[in-house]
């Protein structure tokens, strides 16, 4: 009995530090929630303009939650949206998530804030003009 208990108990250690690494495994090259806005503003406006020096890097970003719809592909893109220090420019970046979700049901509503940390990539279309987004997302709300 005494062994039949120490093995689960084992196994159940095992699996709660396994879960907790994977909640608490947040780690970003580059972690935006940590700086100011005028600073995040600046680093999103380099990432939009500059995309390759940031390609394969860890992001981490807080924002305001936003969709649109391209009209020419019917291709639905999340954005999380960042304003500056002044409220009164913005800047943002796609994201796709790495689970998909149902929209609008399994997301935040327009506007509201929400956190996200995924891969930096630049998608090229077909035209050969690209964007950059953030690939394998997961979503904080």
């Amino acid at each position: 009995m005494h062994k039949a208990f120490t093995i689960i108990l084992t196994a159940l250690v095992f699996t709660v530090s396994a879960f907790a690494k994977v909640s608490t495994n947040t780690h970003a090259d580059i972690d935006l929630t940590r700086m100011s806005s005028t600073m995040v503003y600046s680093i999103v406006y380099q990432m939009v303009t500059d995309p390759q020096k940031y390609t394969g890097k860890t992001i981490k970003m807080k924002g305001i939650f936003s969709s649109y719809v391209d009209e020419e592909t019917n291709r639905r893109f999340f954005g999380c949206v960042i304003k500056d220090a002044l409220a009164c420019c913005s800047q943002g970046l796609a994201f796709e998530l790495a689970k998909p979700r149902k929209y609008p049901s399994e997301y935040p509503s327009e506007g509201a804030s929400i956190t996200i940390i995924g891969t930096f990539e630049f998608e090229k279309e077909e035209d050969g003009i690209g964007f950059p987004i953030i690939k394998d997302a997961i979503l904080f709300r």
